[in-house]
């Protein structure tokens, strides 16, 4: 079948896939019972072998989430849901446990601080219970989401952080690891006292959240968390459903949504909503796991009848995989535990989103795209470095698809391209998963785009960045997607150049010569640089815009040295801006990060004090600033550096620096301001 789907065409997005780029090590794929609430019916030995079965027509799942009831009389309820998820799951399996509430605090309740320890009893004992069972647990957690506590226990920041630093790592009886408070609503507040503590953190072996609060139109800002990035904390999603009011084999409807945070509307059900949650979840929030809510539910993995059968859910549907249980299974049968989030070019182009994985040994690659546009097929071509990939094989699920396998496709030469089709009449979303083995390879080093460090002093040349090489260490640019808007964006073909090709960078060719625009918050571009002297220089920013947003900032090894903004009135008309910076001796990484949108850069100039101060055309302020100000005189020559409180400060302050008499010029260190000022001797 390799033939079928093997193509060539120029408008194909790209997706550049590096294995040797290193992110979150992956735990795997999960979800929900419990018996009490789902009547006795929550996972049957069938179920389990649909949903943990790793075979067509199965969904792949690892990990099993189960209750720990405040009552011990009911701790018996998921042993047998836990004995058959193990059976199918095998040395995969993973079982975690979540309490609502508990002898000493029920709903809408908090606990007092003299029964922790009793509470931590009530959890031991569970723990030893599910293991003396044959099912031991992996983790256990401190309570199920504490910001939406009306009908379970609840706990505050404060609380959640005491009982953490004093009581949380006796939880850990038989090797169980802990789990944070589960908020409903991803609540950072909750959790950023006990990171900001070494030795209340030391007491989580994971974070868990869950992604109520979010819907497909909520904002990545939502999945990120960067104080969890930086203190390498693990992140599970451990319970959402998209939405309850409709079926789980909808594909595209229009019917009523909602859930426990989001208002109940007339909305569009989309099963690609849950691609695109794992996507972010995965790839912007850096989870290591991910637990859908109930398996067996009429809006879960496997079909049930609804309470009142409002749904009207036909009896041949109950019992088997819903679209929404396909869907998850395009993540959770290839990416097992112990696979490795490897880098992928994430957002190719609009509504086409990608992810990639290497297995825990090396030698599988998987990429899963996600094509939310439902109005047209996508052609995509894969680059594969850091592995030696031959052949991809293609599974398919879509409106008319469940996990279809579409056969082989060939890589020559690295790459392949291929076109995702739903195979059906109505819409063309559809999320491909492509598995392929490969032989893993060192990470090749990056380099200067010429040979040779830029020198500094000098001109960095904007789109002459780094050429990328492999592994995380090694990348050179982040850009938001993997097209050239000069070459794609309508109007703009004159424009078009190949100088960076493959990289997604927006480089054109203006009157200037090359410059990089299309910049979007995030982006970023490496240079390599070597400082002849280290000291202070005064750096200029060749930009162009036609509004207020740009800005960027500068950065030496991952040291802020500047914030620059980068506002203008036209595209076409470049101008300096200009900024002093300190730089140091020697090699080093210069990085220009976007961080306000639109505008274009042509290039980055770092001249020593005195060299020129540009002073032809600049205005001069009326009305002092206070701040740290450059001394020069009318020829640049630059003086010295004066911290100043008040106007009154300047003449005395400048008089003892300068030799003689004269007019000098004090500039702001980011060049926004200057004051022109007469000194007598």
């Amino acid at each position: 079948m390799c033939c079928a789907f093997w193509a060539v065409s120029s408008f194909a997005s790209t997706v550049n896939v590096d294995v040797t780029e290193e992110h979150q090590v992956i735990r795997g794929f999960g979800g929900m019972v419990h018996n009490e609430w789902q009547g006795g019916g929550g996972l049957s030995d069938a179920d389990a072998k649909l949903a943990f079965g790793t075979g067509d027509g199965q969904i792949g799942l690892n990990t099993l989430r189960i209750p720990v009831y405040a009552n011990s009389n009911s701790f018996n309820k998921e042993v047998n849901a836990a004995k058959s998820a193990k059976k199918y799951a095998g040395d995969d399996f993973i079982l975690y446990a979540t309490p609502w509430t508990s002898p000493y605090a029920g709903a809408n309740q908090h606990m007092s601080s003299s029964n922790y320890q009793k509470y931590v009893d009530h959890l031991n004992s569970f723990n030893d219970y599910m293991k003396n069972q044959g099912v031991p647990l992996y983790a256990i957690s401190i309570s199920n989401e504490p910001d939406w506590c009306g009908e379970w226990a609840c706990w505050s920041a404060d609380e959640i952080y005491n009982f953490t630093k004093g009581y949380a790592d006796k939880m850990r009886k038989n090797g169980v690891k802990v789990i944070s408070t589960e908020s409903f609503r991803y609540d950072k507040n909750l959790y950023n006292k006990v990171l900001n503590d070494a030795n209340a953190l030391k007491n989580w072996d994971i974070l868990g959240a869950h992604f109520y609060a979010s819907d497909r139109r909520t904002g990545d800002d939502f999945f990120q968390y960067s104080l969890a990035d930086q203190k390498g904390v693990e992140r599970w999603m451990t319970e959402h459903y998209t939405e309850s009011q409709g079926s789980g084999n909808y594909w595209r409807t229009v019917t009523n949504t909602g859930d426990q945070a989001n208002q109940n509307k007339r909305d569009t059900v989309n099963a690609m909503d849950v691609a695109y949650e794992i996507h972010r979840a995965m790839v912007v929030g850096n989870f290591n796991q991910y637990t859908w809510w109930y398996i067996r539910r009429c809006y879960g993995l496997i079909m049930e009848k609804d309470f009142g059968n409002k749904l009207q859910v036909s009896s041949n549907e109950i019992g088997k995989v819903s679209k929404r249980g396909y869907v998850m299974s395009q993540f959770a049968r290839f990416i097992r535990p112990g696979a490795v989030r490897v880098g992928a070019t994430a957002k190719p182009e609009a509504n086409l989103f990608a992810s990639a994985y290497k297995s825990a040994g090396g030698d599988s690659v998987i990429v899963v795209l996600v094509n939310r546009d439902y109005q047209k097929d996508k052609e995509v071509t894969i680059k594969v470095q850091g592995a030696d990939v031959q052949t991809f094989h293609m599974y398919t699920t879509s409106e008319t698809k469940n996990a279809k396998d579409e056969g082989e496709v060939e890589v020559k030469n690295g790459e392949v391209t291929i076109k995702m089709q739903s195979g059906g009449n109505n819409f063309k979303d559809c999320i491909v998963t492509l598995v392929g083995i490969g032989t893993p390879a060192d990470p090749v080093p990056r380099e200067p785009f010429n040979g040779k460090a830029f020198d500094l002093p000098g001109k960095v040349e904007a789109e002459l960045f780094d050429k990328p090489g492999t592994g995380k260490e090694n990348k050179t640019y982040s850009d938001a997607d993997s097209d050239n808007h000069a070459c794609t964006d309508e109007g703009k073909t004159a424009e078009c150049n190949d100088l960076r090709e493959g990289t997604g960078v927006d480089v054109y060719k203006k009157a200037t010569g090359y410059v990089v625009g299309h910049n979007q918050e995030g982006e970023w571009l490496e240079y390599t640089v070597n400082v002849k002297e280290a000291g202070e220089y005064t750096m200029f920013a060749s930009v162009a815009s036609d509004n207020s947003t740009g800005a960027f900032t500068m950065s030496i090894d991952g040291d802020v040295i500047a914030e620059v903004v980068a506002s203008g009135t036209s595209w076409d008309e470049f101008n300096d801006v200009s900024t002093e910076v300190t730089l140091p001796a020697g090699e080093h990484i210069l990085r220009m990060t976007v961080t306000g949108s639109w505008f274009d850069v042509d290039y980055f100039k770092f001249e020593k004090p005195g060299s020129t101060l540009r002073l032809a055309g600049a205005r001069m302020q009326t009305g002092f600033q206070a701040g740290s100000y450059g001394v020069f005189d009318l020829s640049g020559t630059f003086v010295g550096r004066v911290e100043l409180q008040s106007a009154g400060e300047m003449h005395q302050k400048i008089r003892g620096m300068v030799q003689k008499g004269g007019m000098y010029v004090l500039k702001s260190r980011d060049g926004s301001r200057m004051y022109r000022i007469p000194v007598a001797k």
